[in-house]
């Protein structure tokens, strides 16, 4: 009887050994082993990540560049976004990366972001506050702002957020008791990197199930099965006819993972200026004349502007809006009629509104497309004068 129980007591601690030595990820299925990958990742609690986006053409390289630092665990995270875009790309080209604004010039080329739950804070290019975007964003805005807002980090836009659809995986191992992996994904599953306006210059009609048009992944993943680098050929989104990217040839995506399980994010104190744009936010068709905008929203949508006192810098200040009929006159004489009221309105405006104008007698207006026509509210054309 004591030899007997001598041998299963063996037996028991044999088996122990046995299920402790299973790895998390490499001993997975081939095919879950990236997914297993990611959730190796997320489970470090916190981590520092840097990834480039990279638009090849013959005028150069135009590189998106994010970074920050990610809590898996509390879902927030605090970065920065930045553009570097080639000087000889074409402008309808540089208008679709960085996006365009009201008045003369583009979309800052860089961003601050501090991301909670339900919360996106954005600070755009030298701004002195912070804009809040709650999870209910103002009309028009909602889009752009939530392709901030990653599902697998708080961070979106990464590698990250792809890696679970890997397909015809691959491996090899690695230095340090690590792995390497290439699989493939459908075109149709990286789109979701991408906020609307830019998938829309982008192969944007894709079936999901189609993989003609198919994206190579390559993931390095350290012995503890996190991904500590991931890149992507992203060229097979591409070539759509009439695009604003119809001089970029190549377009790439570079991330990489490190400092695990440190330090979390650095957030921004509550009680630095914070500006909620669900009570600033507006069409500038919204804006009462005389009164004052910023014109960097984020969103990525050319008609809407940041509502700032007047007592404060700001970037323009509105004089006039003129309403249109209810019929579209077409998008010339839409461009005529609101260029025409706008120089009345420019002659009668007050003094006071007016001359704060960084260049003498230069004044802007809008004018409704025709696709925004009978969205919401009378088609108006409204005129301002940019102040900085």
């Amino acid at each position: 009887m004591a030899v007997a129980t001598s041998v299963f007591l063996t037996a028991c601690s044999g088996g122990s050994e046995e299920q402790d030595s299973a790895h998390p990820v490499f001993d997975a299925a081939l095919q879950q082993q990236p997914r297993q990958a990611l959730l190796a990742t997320q489970a470090a609690g916190t981590a520092s990540f840097r990834q480039t986006l990279t638009f090849t053409s013959e005028h150069g390289d135009s590189v998106q560049t994010s970074e920050g630092r990610l809590d898996f665990d509390g879902s927030r995270a605090a970065g920065s976004q930045a553009w570097k875009v080639a000087d000889g790309l074409p402008d309808e080209a540089k208008d679709a990366l960085l996006g365009t604004r009201l008045g003369e010039g583009r979309s800052p080329a860089r961003s601050d972001l501090a991301i909670d739950p339900g919360t996106i804070r954005l600070r755009s290019g030298e701004a002195a506050y912070w804009l809040r975007y709650d999870e209910s964003a103002p009309f028009g805005s909602g889009d752009s702002i939530d392709a901030l807002r990653g599902t697998e980090a708080a961070f979106g836009g990464t590698l990250l957020e792809i890696v679970s659809g890997a397909q015809e995986v691959r491996q090899s191992a690695a230095d340090g008791g690590g792995r390497t992996y290439r699989a493939r994904l459908t075109a149709f599953n990286t789109l979701r990197m991408f906020s609307k306006d830019l998938r829309d210059e982008l192969i944007s009609s894709i079936d999901p199930g189609v993989t003609e048009r198919p994206v190579t992944l390559d993931l390095s993943v350290d012995a503890d099965g996190r991904i500590s680098r991931a890149e992507a050929d992203l060229s097979a989104l591409l070539g759509r006819k009439d695009s604003a990217l119809g001089s970029v040839t190549g377009l790439r995506a570079v991330l990489t993972v490190s400092g695990f399980g440190a330090s979390p994010p650095v957030m921004p104190p509550l009680s630095g200026r914070t500006v909620s744009a669900k009570d600033t936010v507006r069409p500038i068709g919204e804006v009462e004349p005389g009164a004052c905008v910023d014109l960097n929203t984020g969103t990525r949508v050319l008609d809407m502007v940041v509502a700032v006192s007047c007592e404060q810098p700001h970037d323009a200040r509105v004089f006039a809006h003129a309403a249109f009929g209810a019929d579209h006159p077409g998008r010339k004489a839409a461009r005529q009629q609101a260029g025409e009221h706008c120089r009345q309105a420019y002659r009668s405006a007050s003094e006071w509104w007016t001359r704060e104008a960084v260049k003498d007698d230069m004044y802007w207006y809008t004018w409704p497309t025709e696709a925004g026509w009978n969205r919401g509210g009378k088609p108006v054309a409204s005129c301002y004068v940019v102040s900085r």
